[in-house]
Formats: C-alpha cells, sequence, structure tokens
C-alpha cells in the first residue's frame, strides 16, 4: 500500500513537472497577430493556454489501452480545468475507432482519464494531426479544450455553460417507423431500471455523412486543396472528436459505447452523396439503404448521419433493429459542444429508445415530460423551445432517460452489444424514506449511498412526476399545480442533498423561483435520487432510489416568525426567543413533534450551530446566544425526522461579550406555568432600576408592557386573563440584566 501510494505521490510531482512544461498561460491579446481556427461558438468566457503538443503526444505514447485494463495506469498528464487551474488525470487509450480503422489512422487517437486529485471527474480527448480536443467532467461542470490557432500551439480552455447556442434545432423523432412488440412493451416498462450489471456494452457503428457536413470539416481543417484520402481522414477526425464526447457520456451513465467501422470511410461522401443534406425526414428514409450497402447489415449495429441541415430525426428504439441506421443530426455548424452533446446524443438517445423529457408542447412524449419549460438534460430541448431553462443541455442523462435506454439494451436493443466484463459494482442507494410535507414551504432531499469500490460518487435528484395532461404544457411550473413536473434537474453533484427550492433562493424569501417552485396545494412529488460512481476507463455503473413527498394542503407555510426585521443585533451569552408558526404541522398526517433550531453565521451557507435539538414543535423557544462576533447571522428552524424546514427572512449581528454575570437575574420565577393569564414575576434585584415587562405573541406582537418600581426583592403580578389560550414571551428586564421566559396561557 505504501509503496503504491509512493507511485502515485511520484506520478502527481512528476505530472506537476510536466504542467509547468506543457500548459502556460497565455493573455489572448499576445496571440491576435496568429491565424485561428475557424470557430464559430464562442464562449462568453474563456482562457487562452499554451501547449507543447509535441511533448504531450510523447507522453501519452505510454498510455495502455483500456482494452487490456489490468492494473491502474501509470500515465499521468496535467489539464487546466475552466478556471485555468491544473488537475491531473491518470490516462488510458480508448479508441473511438475500430482497431483496424484505427491502424490505418495511427494519427487519429482518443483517451479517457480518471482524476487524481478529484476522483470523481474525467477526462475524454482526442488528439490527432489537428490538435487537442478535450471534454472534463466535473461537479464544478464541464469544461472544454480546443484549438485556438492554427498553429496548434495555443488552445482556448472554457466552461459549457459559458457557451451559446448559435442555432435553433428541430427534432422529429419518429416513433412509428420501427414498431414491433418488444419495443412496445419497452415504452410502457416501469422507469426505474439501470444497466448496471458489471457490463460494458459496445456498438458497432456506421457513421455515414452528407457531401455538405463533408466540405464543412475540409474547410475547417483547411484541407480544400488536399487529395481524396487526406479529405477522408479530416472528415474522419471531426467524427472522431464528436464520437469521443459522446461516448464519454453513454459509458458514465449507461456502461454503453460506440467504436466507428473498419470501412467507414465508404459512407463519407465527400463529392457527392444524392442525399437530402436539407431534409431530415427524407434523409433518414434514404440513409438505410445508404448504409446497408456500402457496409452490409450485418457488419454494424447502429448507423447514423450527420449533415448540415438544420435539424434531427431518429427511429426510436432502432439499435440492433432492421431500421437501425435511421438516425438523422443536421446542425449548419457541425462541430463543438452544441452539435456534439445537445444533438448527436440525444438523437443517438432516441435510437436507444429514450424519448423527449420536457414539457413543451412541441415534440411533447407525455410518458416522460418529467422536466419543466424546455428542461436541461440530454432528451430535452434546452436553448430550442420556449420557455427555455437554459440555452444549451447539461451533460447528463435525465434518470427516466436511463431507464428507457437501460430497459432497452437488456431487451432487443442489447442483441447485437458485444458484452464485456468490466469489474465495476454497482453504487447502493440507501433506503429512502417518503415524507409529508406542509404546502409552500421549503424542504430538503437527503440521500446516501455506498459503493464496494470505493469510487467517488455523485448525486442528482430529479423529480419524475410526468405531466400527462396537456392543460399545462408549454408552460413554467406553477404553485397551483397538482401535476407535473415543479422541480428543474440540475447537474450531479457530490454532496447527497439537494435543497428545493435551492438555498439560496430561500434566503432571498423566494420559494417559487422560475424552475423550483414549491407547491402550495396538496399534491404528491415524487423524486428519484441517481448516483453515478464515475469510474473510469471501462464504463460507470449508477445505483438509483425514489421517494414520494406528499404536500398537503391543510398544513403550511412552516415559517420562522421572530428576527425578520433589520438591525437586530444579539448580546453573545444573553438570552433571546425564537418563534415559528407550527402551521398545522403537529398533525395532518406531518406529526412533527420536536423541531432542531440552527444558526448560521456566514449568511446562511451553513447552518453548523445548534441552538436547541429536538425541541417541542410548539412554535417557541428560549435559547442562550452563542458568545461569537457575527454580523451575517441567519436562523434555520428544521423538522427533527422529516425534511421541511424555514429560514428567517432577514440578516442578524451578534456581538460577543466578556462573560455571563452581565446577563440574567438572581433567583428568578414566574409561576405559575401554565396558568389562566394571571401570573407572578419574582427575583433578586442588586440595584433600584426600574423592571420592565413585557409580553408577545408567537408572532412577535407586544400585548402587554409595563414598568415597576424596584426596591431590591422584586415582586409583582401580572394580569392578562382577557386574552386568548396559547403560547406567550415574557421579558423582564432590570437595568443591563435580562430575562426572557414561554408561558402557556390555557
Amino acid at each position: 500500500m505504501k509503496r503504491i501510494l509512493l507511485l502515485v505521490i511520484i506520478s502527481i510531482v512528476f505530472g506537476s513537472a510536466n504542467a509547468q512544461q506543457l500548459w502556460n498561460a497565455v493573455p489572448s491579446e499576445r496571440l491576435n497577430h496568429l491565424e485561428k481556427t475557424n470557430r464559430v461558438s464562442i464562449p462568453l468566457k474563456s482562457q487562452t493556454f499554451s501547449l507543447d503538443l509535441d511533448a504531450f503526444k510523447t507522453i501519452l505514447e505510454a498510455a495502455p489501452s483500456r482494452d487490456n485494463y489490468t492494473a491502474p495506469s501509470t500515465v499521468i498528464v496535467p489539464f487546466p480545468n475552466g478556471e485555468g487551474e491544473i488537475e491531473h488525470f491518470r490516462i488510458y487509450e480508448a479508441s473511438v475507432l475500430h482497431p483496424d480503422l484505427a491502424a490505418q489512422h495511427p494519427n487519429i487517437k482518443s483517451y479517457v482519464g480518471q482524476g487524481i486529485e478529484h476522483p470523481a471527474s474525467s477526462v475524454r480527448f482526442s488528439v490527432t494531426i489537428f490538435g487537442l480536443h478535450s471534454m472534463m467532467f466535473s461537479t464544478a461542470g464541464t469544461s472544454y479544450i480546443d484549438p485556438y490557432t492554427r498553429d496548434l500551439q495555443n488552445y482556448l480552455i472554457y466552461k459549457k455553460k459559458d457557451l451559446q447556442n448559435p442555432r435553433q434545432f428541430f427534432c422529429g423523432v419518429t416513433e412509428d417507423v420501427h414498431q414491433n412488440a418488444e419495443r412496445s412493451q419497452n415504452q410502457n416498462a416501469p422507469l426505474s431500471v439501470n444497466a448496471s450489471d458489471g457490463t460494458l456494452r459496445t456498438y458497432r457503428l456506421a457513421m455515414a455523412c452528407t457531401t455538405e457536413y463533408a466540405q464543412y470539416q475540409i474547410g475547417a481543417y483547411f484541407l480544400t486543396a488536399a487529395s481524396l484520402e487526406e479529405k477522408k481522414a479530416g472528415v474522419l477526425t471531426a467524427m472522431n472528436v464528436t464520437m469521443t464526447r459522446v461516448n464519454g457520456l453513454y459509458e458514465r451513465d449507461m456502461a454503453i459505447t460506440m467504436q466507428i467501422v473498419p470501412d467507414n470511410e465508404d459512407i463519407i461522401f465527400v463529392t457527392s452523396d444524392n442525399l437530402a443534406n436539407n431534409n431530415a425526414g427524407t434523409l433518414l428514409g434514404q440513409i438505410q439503404s445508404v448504409i446497408n450497402n456500402a457496409i452490409g447489415s450485418s457488419n454494424y449495429d447502429i448507423g447514423h448521419v450527420v449533415s448540415t441541415g438544420d435539424g434531427g430525426i431518429a427511429s426510436l428504439g432502432s439499435v440492433c433493429s432492421s431500421v437501425k441506421a435511421q438516425g438523422v443530426t443536421g446542425s449548419p455548424v457541425p462541430a463543438g459542444d452544441p452539435f456534439d452533446i445537445d444533438y448527436v446524443a440525444h438523437e443517438m438517445g432516441h435510437q436507444f429508445n429514450a424519448t423527449h423529457t420536457f414539457n413543451n408542447s412541441f415534440q411533447r412524449t407525455a410518458a416522460t415530460a418529467v422536466e419543466p419549460g424546455s428542461g436541461s438534460t440530454i432528451m430535452a430541448y434546452a436553448g430550442i423551445s420556449a420557455p427555455n431553462v437554459q440555452n444549451n443541455s447539461d451533460d447528463h442523462f435525465h434518470t427516466v432517460s436511463i431507464a428507457q435506454m437501460s430497459d432497452f439494451v437488456n431487451g432487443s436493443g442489447g442483441t447485437c452489444a458485444t458484452e464485456t466484463a468490466n469489474g465495476n459494482s454497482a453504487p447502493f442507494v440507501g433506503f429512502l424514506s417518503n415524507y409529508t410535507i406542509p404546502k409552500s414551504t421549503a424542504f430538503i432531499l437527503k440521500g446516501s449511498a455506498t459503493d464496494a469500490d470505493g469510487d467517488a460518487l455523485t448525486y442528482c435528484w430529479e423529480q419524475i412526476n410526468a405531466n400527462g395532461s396537456s392543460s399545462t404544457i408549454n408552460s413554467e411550473p406553477s404553485a397551483f399545480s397538482t401535476s407535473g413536473p415543479n422541480f428543474r434537474s440540475l447537474s450531479p453533484s457530490d454532496s447527497p442533498n439537494r435543497y428545493m427550492p435551492q438555498l439560496n433562493s430561500v434566503l432571498a424569501g423566494n420559494l417559487t423561483p422560475t424552475w423550483e417552485v414549491v407547491p402550495a396545494v396538496g399534491r404528491t412529488l415524487n423524486f428519484a435520487l441517481t448516483v453515478r460512481d464515475n469510474q473510469i476507463p471501462n464504463g460507470g455503473q449508477t445505483g438509483r432510489d425514489d421517494i414520494s413527498v406528499v404536500v398537503v394542503s391543510a398544513a403550511g407555510p412552516f415559517e420562522v416568525t421572530s428576527q425578520n426585521t433589520g438591525g437586530i443585533t444579539w448580546a453573545g451569552n444573553g438570552s433571546e426567543t425564537i418563534t415559528w408558526d407550527v402551521a398545522g404541522t403537529t398533525g395532518n398526517g406531518i406529526n412533527t413533534a420536536n423541531v432542531n433550531i440552527l444558526l448560521s453565521t456566514d449568511g446562511g451557507q451553513n447552518f453548523d450551530t445548534i441552538l436547541a435539538e429536538n425541541t417541542p414543535n410548539d412554535g417557541s423557544e428560549a435559547i442562550t446566544v452563542p458568545n461569537v462576533n457575527a454580523t451575517t447571522c441567519r436562523i434555520m428552524i428544521e423538522a427533527a425526522g422529516n425534511i421541511y424546514y424555514a429560514v428567517n427572512s432577514n440578516q442578524f449581528q451578534i456581538s460577543a461579550t466578556n462573560g455571563t454575570d452581565d446577563f440574567g437575574l438572581q433567583s428568578f420565577k414566574l409561576y405559575p406555568n401554565p396558568n389562566n393569564g394571571s401570573f407572578s414575576v419574582a427575583f433578586n434585584s442588586d440595584n433600584t432600576n426600574d423592571v420592565s415587562i413585557a409580553v408577545h405573541d408567537i408572532r412577535g406582537r407586544e400585548i402587554y408592557s409595563n414598568d415597576y418600581e424596584n426596591t431590591g426583592v422584586f415582586t409583582a403580578n401580572v394580569n392578562l386573563q382577557e386574552l386568548q389560550s396559547g403560547i406567550y414571551l415574557v421579558t423582564v428586564i432590570n437595568g443591563a440584566r435580562k430575562e426572557m421566559k414561554k408561558i402557556i396561557i390555557e
């Protein structure tokens, strides 16, 4: 074990040294004089680095093939991430080309890498005569590296979220092209299946292109004067870049990979093709016979054609079938993340039997309309069909898509795959509980998982309420909807918990941000937790469990009713009272007997100080103030044994004191308690200052206040017999000393 650790340390140190030699940050203005690569999709933000590409390739020559994986690779390579920070990865060659095709093109390489500093991170990249193209998956967000200057010595590093979607896209998925009993059965199967059986499924891919696509790539790579052989190699390189990225997604989420067939150059049409480039529907009907005739039906498992037309179409659940080549992806800019991930991965998803997941009316699938608006996952329409959640897809499949495709490859869609045991165990998701919560109240979905291999897990909570109704199609989520999606999908995170809505929205007092809307009516919310193990090199595995959250209309909103005004300062070691509206949560099927009261001293980012634990859920609690200095404090009250919570609406301050002697009244008594509204206050005073007694209800409204003379031994009777029964707060102040007590009037 010590020897392995030493090797890892040595490798990282070696990689750090390489980083200084391989990568160097370069201000973009210093590159103005250099000719740039052809690029249409320009990120809003980016960084530029120089790369010693020859040295980079030399290091990669020692990378072992993942096909012969027996031990962890010792090749550690540095990459800058989206923040411009260097991360290191353990590298394996993962060719997208069939070995025979790869032998013909030794300069077209693809690799996969596992994160060293961050094991949940991975990198997929290709290295060719046209430079490095990289895609880095991370819980901090996906980032890309592409050539920036034509000399291939300088590279653009940017985050996926900073990309703009340059064009609209139409997907005309066809559900009637491939009809058979097994496919129909797959469509109605329970959407709770994962193909996490320790198997990597490899499919032979025949990837054709129209002449227009070929000419685009020839121009992009400056090959207009090249030979026909060189032009075809250039187009194949572009396909390799696309499929390197697509495979990264399919392998991580479903342990599915695709390998371009040996004779693929026979369907790369450079000069003429007789194909309908600008009509995806017509092209779909043409391409099956074209690929069959050129490649042979028995020599591939999935076919796909790329074009420069503005849209895509695919036959649903067609892999391994007689119409397995019926997949089309077209874009006037057939390169880069929007094309590779938003479009190609999407259309191939249809071929693996995944339907649309968004809740818009255009090309909507009712049974899987689980994402609000345009949606944001691969099988949604991000940036394409308003109302748009965001401009581009997040690079993960929704859990219902994983279920559809997993069910498919375990049935008719798995009959042609080459299956290889990958030795990877699926994560085990801890048994999750169902909950009942009040309306108009924030909540936290909490999960847990373990992995027998010790892999770095990521977690993705997603709503799975499909909107089968047409009444709320094409609308943003509503707090008054009784069906359909209220919460968007977010990218996998290293935290097993998800705030609904996100905590920053709740802290701002917003429980209904556009794409995360807490219900204000009674309904049932269904959620799935998908856990990814992110293992490299031979395919990840996932685990999943589902829960139901019943929202009760007779209870809620559960709210903090104190500390909601500005200018509040607490004295350290003093006594303060926190109040909240129970709002029917002690009954109505919620039955919360106790709550926890938490304090944040950093503006609500961490509630890590417990003020009261398992205190009765009665709407009021006197607490002792921590003796700290803090200017941005917030209060959270969470239901003990449940998932709902509330925060106060304003920040307040705490000022530390030197000790506790300045606070509290000696021999203080308040009796009887409970009472009928008449009670006595007694204590021994160390001064002759007047005594102030005030009474507030649990909403903080003052209902009684009086000053009393003090002779040293203080006793006073207070008569509030006209008050309604309930909980009240009594505050007694004598000079610098104060006591606060809760009373119950019966």
